[in-house]
């Protein structure tokens, strides 16, 4: 069953970056295979060296399938944003008594949730957070606060992972 994702485009630009990375690591662990697979041991079986850096290829090789995988199942774009409404993309901000918080709606994958930079905290929309506040309009209440703005155009300047 393929998964349709909507997934920022600097987040596309991040996982064809890491899958690049990771190609070019395993292709490095070649040389390294060659003199691991020529140790000399009591039984063919018996190489500590050539298990480590098989497992160490294995854990790289998964990570490059996932991301392959993630970037297959993104659709194009993004859902156009609505003004005045939260969608992926929009920097939401929270006033909760006198405190205010900013986060940046992801998409359905962000390497960078949790992140904060330039005050804006990066949520997924999967996550709790994102789920309660896409869709909303200005002014909402939620659980964490009341939305007091939207910013539709902030992806653009946030800064890349």
């Amino acid at each position: 069953m393929a998964r349709e994702l909507y997934i920022l485009e600097s987040d596309k630009r991040w996982a064809r970056e890491r899958i690049a990375a990771l190609e070019k690591e395993i292709q490095e662990l070649g040389p390294e295979f060659y003199d691991v697979f020529n140790q000399s041991s009591e039984t063919w079986h018996d190489n500590a060296p050539f298990d480590a850096l098989r497992d160490r290829q294995a854990v790289l090789f998964a990570e490059l399938s996932n991301l392959k995988a993630i970037l297959r199942d993104s659709l194009p774009s993004t859902p156009r944003l609505k003004k005045s409404t939260v969608g992926i993309g929009s920097v939401v901000t929270l006033q909760h008594g006198d405190a205010t918080r900013q986060l940046l709606i992801a998409g359905d994958w962000t390497p960078r949730s949790g992140a904060t930079e330039n005050n804006i905290t990066v949520v997924s929309s999967q996550s709790p957070m994102g789920v309660e506040l896409i869709g909303k309009k200005l002014p909402s209440e939620t659980t964490r606060g009341t939305i007091i703005a939207i910013d539709s155009k902030s992806e653009h300047s946030y800064n890349e992972p």
